[in-house]
């Protein structure tokens, strides 16, 4: 037999194994017998991004218009921050039970309950615009919001490790991270852009500080407020109504994509009939026991902290950005395009990072290093701006931050995957609700701060600056463990292995048969 014969036979032979997975199934890139994939993985992996997406959509609706919410609800700088706060106490408080329930129930009932919490807080929204009820309906929604984003922060790597076999791992887990980053951002343009922000009908009165809301019953329905000076700047606000209804859409739209979401979760398979990798199909430890072994595990405490203090701290950072700005003159439309900007940054970096994990594994903690190496400087420069110790300007604001979030934000996949190696072989979804857990922590310390009177913004800065130095200096102290890549990786070569000697013992055959 010819040597273009032989190679036809063999690839006939291939051809015929393949076909016998179905149009639903794809090949590992490693054939084998016992671990497949299948296409439905990037529809679940498509639905926990969308409900990342919304959730963090959701819990960053008042940063980004800070002035107009606290034009029409009356609101102070405080309740501002308290918002972004409940919804991290909420997770603290619920994140080990969600755990468990994604551990005994799966994948697809946890998302199930997660959407329809979510479709309460939305709808707890759209009841009424009055003040007196709108302001405990709202923090109700916030604290329910909370809840709902145990869920997509506590999977990522659950569902990469479920679905999706090692060499799409960190950027499947990369994917579903940085979408909770990405409603964050889309946010801070959605907002301004759907709601007006306030213009003012300046004037001046020689009076002592008053601070005063209320809305007048005349055609023009004004609301008055009072800033404090020597010579009071009595301003009212001319477009109230106006800032009302815009503020009353973002509900109502927020709302409709939950509905939108929600049904197609309903469809959503649980797991895939056959595991995409060895350490997806081995026996993951109990979950009591999972917890002791995490509590007890020095490498995950260290990784932990190391992720937790500079993205805790920069999570509720961009969440009060408006009231950090607002002193030095950036109004709200410009603060929103800076957060924007700055978190779709760190997103793209984050698709990167994972997808250069995947091809060069066992170097994620590198990546990590010299990332927040250049996110520090960045934020140190900001900081500077800010106290005007370096002359100020847009422009350095735009770029600082940008280059902040972009190296910051990038490292989240990286996190939740060193975090799994190194706990492996408690479930990847404990693991990541613990580091979860942890950037709560430091998020409700940080938003606590601002309720304390006359504490100013400009220690937000620096505390930001000394969160990205400590996390560097825990993740350089950490150990480097790659457990369950390890596995897989001594799996793949005797598999290959395995199929280069069924290869020559098949071409061995035809040239016998020749």
């Amino acid at each position: 037999m010819s040597v273009s014969a032989r190679k036809g036979a063999l690839n006939r032979t291939v051809q015929s194994d393949d076909s016998s997975l179905g149009d639903e199934e794809e090949p590992l890139l490693q054939r084998n017998e016992i671990y497949k994939t299948y296409k439905r993985r990037w529809y679940v992996l498509f639905l926990y991004s969308l409900t990342a997406f919304l959730q963090s959509a959701v819990w960053n609706t008042w940063g980004p218009i800070t002035q107009s919410a606290e034009v029409v609800f009356g609101w102070k700088d405080s309740q501002i921050g308290l918002l972004a706060n409940w919804g991290n106490i909420a997770f603290l408080i619920t994140v080990f039970p969600t755990c468990y329930l994604m551990d005994t129930k799966g994948l697809r009932v946890s998302l199930l309950v997660c959407t329809v919490l979510l479709l309460i807080a939305t709808g707890l929204r759209c009841i009424t615009h009055e003040p007196q009820y709108a302001t405990w309906l709202i923090n109700f929604s916030a604290i329910l919001n909370g809840v709902c984003g145990t869920v997509p922060r506590a999977a990522p790597a659950q569902v990469a490790n479920t679905w999706f076999p090692p060499n799409q791992r960190t950027s499947a887990t990369a994917v579903v991270s940085v979408f909770c980053y990405l409603g964050v951002a889309m946010a801070f343009v959605i907002g301004p852009q759907l709601v007006t922000s306030p213009e003012y009908k300046n004037e001046t009165q020689n009076r002592n500080f008053t601070y005063t809301f209320k809305r007048l019953t005349t055609d023009l329905d004004l609301a008055t407020l009072d800033t404090s000076r020597n010579n009071l700047n009595s301003s009212q606000v001319v477009n109230f109504i106006h800032i009302r209804k815009d503020i009353m859409y973002l509900m109502y739209y927020e709302f409709a994509a939950i509905v939108l979401l929600f049904l197609c979760s309903i469809f959503m398979p649980s797991k895939p009939p056959t595991p995409p990798s060895l350490s997806a199909s081995t026996e993951r430890v109990v979950y009591r026991r999972a917890l002791l072994n995490i509590a007890r595990n020095k490498a995950v405490w260290l990784i932990g902290l190391a992720y937790a203090l500079p993205s805790g701290v920069y999570g509720a950072w961009e969440a009060v950005i408006d009231i950090i700005l607002k002193p030095i003159g950036i109004g709200q439309t410009e603060i929103g395009w800076i957060g924007f900007y700055s978190i779709m940054a760190g997103c793209v970096t984050g698709l990167a990072t994972g997808r250069f994990s995947d091809v060069f594994m066992r170097h994620m903690r590198l990546f990590v290093l010299v990332m927040f190496g250049v996110a520090g400087g960045s934020f140190v420069w900001f900081t500077l701006s800010c106290v005007k110790v370096i002359p100020i300007s847009t422009i350095q604001v735009y770029l600082s931050s940008i280059l902040g979030g972009m190296f910051l934000c990038g490292t989240l996949p990286l996190f939740y995957e060193l975090g799994a190696e190194s706990a492996f072989p408690v479930s990847e979804g404990v693991t990541g609700g613990f580091l979860t857990w942890l950037n709560n922590i430091v998020g409700i310390l940080f938003l606590l701060l601002p309720q304390i009177p006359d504490i100013g913004t400009d220690w937000m800065n620096w505390t930001l600056v000394g969160s990205v130095a400590l996390g560097l200096a825990f993740l350089f102290v950490s150990p480097q463990r790659y457990t369950r890549t390890d596995i897989d990786i001594s799996v793949n070569k005797t598999e290959t292995a395995h199929s280069q000697t069924k290869v020559i013992a098949r071409e061995n055959v035809y040239d016998n048969a020749s």
